[in-house]
């Protein structure tokens, strides 16, 4: 099997597999090479692309793999590859999608299990199986340090929620701290 890639995206057809924006031609980008399992052959494979940063963040062990492996001049490499050390230290730090105030007061916090109050600041969860992400829940901003077993998620949460301000996020890493 080939190893993971880092390569300018030749069109702006690809949409990265973990934030699902589309990804620029030109983009510096990463794919992760999989066994192909609709296609017959022991070489058949398949690339899932992300961007950079995304597969830093929600895929350590491939990218990590990668950066050994390439030459390619790659923007913030140093607070990418800790980063995605962080995650592999971390086992369910990978699985931090955003973050966002509860909308309604009826999901439960996948930690420790209470309810989460309406407009309480959240972190929604994915997991990684077969090649996708899957919703996989949500848990309080303040039970952070226990489920993901770091608080140091500032720089993931102000990549995949680009609409958080300074201030949300000031008001989130103040909720950190306390937790």
């Amino acid at each position: 099997m080939s190893s993971h890639t880092f390569e300018p995206a030749a069109s702006a057809r690809a949409k990265c597999r973990a934030c699902g924006d589309r990804i620029e031609k030109g983009e510096l980008r990463f794919g992760e090479r999989l066994p192909n399992p609709y296609a017959d052959g022991e070489d058949a494979e398949m690339t899932h692309w992300f961007h950079v940063p995304c597969a830093a963040f929600m895929r350590p062990e491939p990218f990590l793999d990668g950066l050994t492996e390439t030459s390619a001049a790659i923007d913030d490499r140093e607070r990418l590859t800790r980063e995605a050390k962080l995650g592999i230290a971390h086992r369910r730090l990978p699985r931090l999608s955003k973050a966002g105030r509860a909308p309604s007061g009826r999901a439960k916090c996948r930690s420790c299990r209470e309810m989460i109050e309406k407009d309480a600041w959240r972190i929604a969860l994915v997991f990684y199986e077969d090649g996708r992400f899957a919703p996989s829940g949500f848990i309080h901003v303040t039970c952070a340090a226990d489920y993901l077993e770091t608080v140091e998620i500032i720089d993931r949460l102000r990549h995949f929620s680009p609409d958080l301000g300074d201030g949300d996020l000031e008001e989130i890493r103040a909720s950190l701290e306390q937790s």
